[in-house]
């Protein structure tokens, strides 16, 4: 079965001295790390983790030494902690609800050195798939977290209309999904407890690339070509007519 990898490179290293501990926690648990110079350098060569297993005595310091700084961290984890399983004192937390770069993006908010912070990632595959390979940029500021991936570049190079001998049916556009999932979340308050800010471009990444591995569009494409045919006869028949 082909496996899918998403390496991930922070490339500003982040300051200790910016980092609460319950960040700095959970952080290098998403991540392998580099100390360097009082810094944090943020990498995973396989792609950022969305389980983590820590003690459970070091979250509930963390967390207690963490309350009174802003950041969505710690209500995340508080609201979770309760049900979260333990074994020999250790305890599992999914993160999938909340995506590293909202924790990043916090850090950002309240440091007086980081302006920004950006990552990039590379997609890779066990298997030479055309939809394994390719990669995406993230800008993180204050305000704006903004993605842009291989499959984004290219989808905008084909609709500028510089391909003219092929007209697209279906283009399923990671820009477009995100506005799907604000307006998904907005319309039905039951279907989940995320923000839409909650679902990460890599999320979206992720799941577009499932979805078109598994989708077969072959019917619909041989539906279309078979009225574009048609219609083709027709405008003919009407073109020699006129004649």
């Amino acid at each position: 079965m082909a496996e899918f990898h998403d390496p991930t490179i922070v490339q500003q290293p982040i300051p200790f001295a910016d980092l609460t501990p319950l960040e700095h926690l959970v952080l290098t648990r998403i991540f392998d790390i580099e100390e360097t110079g009082g810094r944090l350098l943020l990498h995973a060569a396989l792609g950022p983790r969305e389980t983590i297993a820590v003690s459970i005595g070091e979250v509930r310091t963390a967390l207690a030494a963490s309350a009174s700084v802003p950041g969505r961290l710690v209500p995340f984890l508080s609201e979770r902690l309760p049900d979260a399983g333990v074994t020999d004192g250790v305890v599992a937390f999914d993160l999938s609800g909340l995506s590293w770069t909202l924790v990043l993006q916090d850090i950002v908010r309240r440091s007086p050195s980081l302006p920004y912070v950006t990552a990039v990632t590379a997609f890779t595959c066990t298997a030479m798939r055309p939809d394994g390979f390719g990669g995406m940029a993230v800008l993180i500021t204050a305000d704006i977290i903004r993605g842009i991936s291989t499959n984004d570049i290219l989808e905008t190079w084909l609709a500028d209309g510089t391909v003219g001998q092929e007209h697209r049916l279906l283009c399923l556009a990671e820009h477009e999904v995100r506005a799907e999932v604000k307006a998904v979340i907005d319309t039905d308050e039951t279907l989940t407890r995320l923000a839409p800010e909650m679902v990460s471009d890599a999320d979206i990444h992720a799941a577009c690339r499932a979805v078109a591995a598994n989708r077969d569009l072959g019917q619909e494409h041989g539906a279309a070509r078979f009225r574009a045919a048609l219609a083709a006869i027709r405008a003919a028949e009407r073109r020699l007519v006129g004649s």
